[in-house]
């Protein structure tokens, strides 16, 4: 099953993750002990010795890597709505010098100081990630790089308040957490909350959307998601959550200054998302736990580190992006489904119970209770360059009726459906969805009932058949975000009666493998997962353009069949399409562009029958003889 959708069939290897869990709980000097093992059997072939200890150094670095852990999973938020961030030193920052100041400067409580660590960051990675989000994504790694460098250069000049080079000290921890054994707990818990918390958003309708977006933006803006707040509201939550590791460092060290906050940390807390695996679960953990004891083991070594840690540093990563590109965890899978590929498939049998009543396509729209509205369009002209496109195109689509769109290639018949999707905004015309205006943006539309699908279907080709549907299903069906987060029973429901919808849906469309990834489907199948997707969104109107494209004769027929059945459930269909004998099987109505303008309109006999349609498209009429038998 997909490795985040948490509805799904369970995995025998989903109690793996107590593990880390259970060392947690075990306490700081089994933590440190297990840590100092683990790196001295790495070192042992060149020193020759293994050495378990539970030392205050070593239990020192097992609470500063849960603080690193901490800043690794919020990042890792960021990372699966395909984003990367080289500033996220700054939030760091910000909630280190915030609860230091508060605590040492205001007499704060350093739970209020904490907090507010916590809510300047979010508020600092709003103001920042707002106008950021619009850039390309090494363009956003390279301003949010200068986030970075802007916060190191602040707290080094502003010398009054952060005591600049020289750094701040006497950051006490707070009663009763003052030894730093017992400091440990502090951070622990923190460290298990946040991983269940980003568990839980990776795996939740804010994951999916995330990672929808980060897939394909337009696809995602098509069944009504917004691609900015999306972006944005991930860009927040990551930015608290670094603010909440910077606010337990301060304390933990006693002692904070501007060399500590350089952008070389910023790349590495990146370097751990890739190496373990960025938008993975437990990925970013293994990858922080790995570059955090490297410097432990080559010191353990070479007696000094420095910049020896740099070159196993670029060993390690030249390695993992050669033999593992998308992480350690990609071997994991390789691992799995290699020698698991048996069990998964009697897993897929004994669990996937796909409702037989849904099996029929027009079974699964009745039950669905589909309400088709009127879509109106007038006088759309659209000039790209020195031609024009669309020019004074009248259309008008009636619930369940499918009114088609055909001409030459160059006549404006994708440009018309982008359009009145809202994809492009018409230098001139109205349009209506119901009888009401609907603004020019592609998911305020979706979200208004107005689907579409694509010449070449645009699937989020590294999620699975079922997140596929899953995301549309998110869309329509609203849910508590605290229930959400903390998976409450409602959610857990919730979230199962989505997962046996999305499984309904695929079995009637002809999918019965949910869980294979989208970019390996054959093209037949990814437009029969288009159309899942878009069954699952619950359209009104539906823009398809060229859905038989590439297609087989049989494939050809099943959607045909598709069509009529939404036809007949009251959805309103506008058709492009080249394969003239489906357009004229399924059309009820028919439109002709030809350089922009509308030069035939009718029944599909009417419009095979008119002789300016012969010689526009069709082909012309051959010439009849006078007196040939």
């Amino acid at each position: 099953m997909d490795r985040l959708t948490f509805a799904g069939p369970k995995s025998r290897w989903r109690y793996l993750g107590l593990l880390p869990l259970a060392l947690l709980i075990a306490g700081p000097k089994a933590f440190a002990t297990v840590m100092s093992g683990v790196t001295s059997l790495i070192v042992a072939p060149f020193t020759g010795t293994i050495e378990f200890s539970s030392s205050r150094y070593e239990i020192f670095n097992v609470e500063l890597l849960l603080v690193y852990v901490i800043v690794v999973l919020s990042l890792n938020i960021v990372f699966q709505n395909g984003m990367i961030s080289l500033g996220h030193s700054a939030f760091f920052l910000v909630g280190a010098y915030t609860t230091a100041l508060l605590t040492t400067r205001a007499d704060w409580s350093f739970w209020l100081a904490l907090l507010m660590g916590v809510v300047l960051s979010a508020a600092l990675g709003f103001m920042l990630g707002a106008p950021a989000i619009r850039l390309g994504l090494f363009t956003l790694a390279m301003v949010s790089m200068g986030y970075a460098l802007v916060a190191e250069d602040m707290v080094t000049e502003w010398r009054s308040i952060t005591g600049g080079g020289d750094g701040l000290s006497g950051i006490q921890r707070p009663a009763p957490f003052g030894e730093l054994e017992t400091y440990y707990w502090l951070i622990a818990i923190f460290a298990i909350l946040v991983f269940f918390f980003t568990r839980n958003w990776l795996r939740s309708s804010f994951g999916r959307a995330g990672k929808a977006t980060a897939d394909n933006e337009v696809a995602a803006g098509s069944i009504g998601i917004d691609v900015r707040v999306t972006k944005v509201r991930s860009f927040v939550v990551s930015a608290a959550l670094a603010g909440l590791g910077g606010g337990l460092y301060a304390p933990l060290i006693g002692f904070i200054s501007p060399a500590a906050f350089t952008v070389d940390l910023a790349v590495l807390f990146l370097l751990m998302v890739l190496l373990g695996g960025g938008g993975t679960v437990i990925g970013p953990v293994i990858g922080a736990v790995i570059l955090f004891r490297i410097p432990l083991a080559v010191e353990d070594i070479t007696g000094a580190a420095g910049n020896i840690s740099l070159l196993v540093y670029g060993v390690v990563l030249v390695i993992s992006v050669r033999l593992m590109p998308q992480g350690f965890m990609s071997a994991w899978w390789f691992i799995r489904d290699r020698w698991l590929a048996k069990y998964k498939v009697q897993t897929m049998i004994d669990e996937l119970k796909v409702d037989e009543s849904a099996a029929h396509f027009d079974t699964l729209l009745a039950a669905a209770s589909l309400e088709g509205s009127e879509l109106r369009a007038a006088g759309m002209r659209k000039q790209l360059g020195g031609v024009k496109a669309v020019d004074g195109i009248d259309i008008a689509v009636l619930p369940g009726q499918v009114h088609a769109l055909i001409g030459p290639n160059g006549s404006g018949k994708t440009t018309t459906l982008n359009l009145l999707s809202g994809y492009m905004e018409s230098d001139y015309g109205e349009f209506t969805l119901n009888g009401e205006n609907v603004p020019a943006r592609g998911y305020v539309r979706a979200r208004y009932g107005l689907g579409r699908t694509f010449q070449t279907p645009l699937l989020f080709g590294s999620m699975s058949c079922v997140e596929n549907v899953l995301v549309a299903l998110d869309r329509k069906h609203s849910e508590n975000p605290i229930a959400t987060l903390l998976r409450l029973p409602t959610a857990r429901r919730n979230e199962h009666e989505k997962y046996q919808r999305a499984l309904d849906i695929l079995a009637a469309v002809g999918i019965t493998d949910p869980d294979t990834q989208a970019s390996v489907l054959t093209p037949g199948r990814r437009r029969l997962l288009e159309i899942a997707r878009l069954v699952a969104s619950e359209p009104a109107v539906v823009l398809m353009d060229e859905p038989a494209a590439g297609l087989t004769s049989a494939e050809i027929e099943h959607l045909e069949t598709m069509v009529r059945s939404l036809a007949a459930a009251g959805v309103g269909i506008i058709l492009v399409e080249h394969h003239v004998d489906f357009v004229l099987a399924v059309a009820d109505v028919v439109t002709v562009l030809d350089f922009g303008k509308v030069i035939a309109h009718g029944s599909p006999q009417e419009v095979r029958q008119d002789p300016v349609v012969m010689k526009a498209y069709l082909g012309a009429m051959p010439d009849t003889a006078e007196g040939q038998d």
